[in-house]
């Protein structure tokens, strides 16, 4: 019983190994002239390691991106459902935000990687298309409507995600302030729709 948990343990410690080592590579040096093997070696192991971790150098650029998203869908996915999305997103954001600026210059040069690297944009790009889908499904059960086609739910959630996109680049291109600036569009798009969110009944059994 105690030897997958361990197993489990080393495994993800070599797998932060690898994407730390492929982050410091990447911003160092570019990701295209940033071999796997030059990351294996950083991370101090064999890539035939790397290999078993991921598949390609895409893989492992968009790792911790991937991470991000995949805490994101747990915690939509288990919040207290008293809490609507708008207000999830806002707190999802802030403490996000925080937690990025701790090593501000770090996230601003894998912010400006992203954008300029065509490979890790569509992957950038596909990763952004699923928090759009969950803060669409997640709006519409907000507004009591289907989560289907153009609704309102995709549209408000585009708009949460259109904005989060152009405050980011705004950081990257004029060093503005990233939090209030982040909130604000939160804040702005809830004064907007927040009167579609219905009032939930306790009562009420999960479908």
């Amino acid at each position: 019983m105690t030897k997958f948990p361990l197993r489990t343990k080393r495994k993800l410690e070599t797998r932060v190994k690898l994407v730390r080592a492929g982050r410091q590579l990447f911003l160092s040096k570019g990701y295209d002239n940033t071999t796997l093997e030059e990351i294996a070696d950083a991370a101090g192991l064999h890539v035939q390691t790397l290999y078993r971790h991921f598949g390609t150098k895409q893989d492992l650029a968009k790792a911790g991106d991937e991470h991000w998203l995949e805490l994101f869908e747990k915690e939509i996915s288990e919040r207290d459902r008293s809490e609507n999305t708008f207000a999830f997103w806002r707190r999802w954001m802030s403490n996000t935000v925080e937690t990025l600026l701790a090593d501000g210059d770090t996230f601003r040069s894998h912010l400006t990687m992203s954008h300029t690297t065509p490979t890790i944009l569509g992957a950038t790009l596909a990763i952004r298309s699923r928090y759009e889908d969950l803060l669409t499904e997640h709006l519409a059960e907000d507004f009591g409507i289907s989560a289907e086609g153009v609704s309102t739910a995709r549209l408000v959630a585009c708009m949460l995600m259109g904005a989060n996109a152009y405050v980011r680049l705004n950081y990257v291109d004029r060093n503005t302030d990233l939090m209030s600036e982040t909130l604000k569009v939160i804040d702005m798009t809830t004064e907007m729709f927040a009167h579609l969110v219905q009032p939930r009944n306790d009562n009420r059994q999960a479908v």
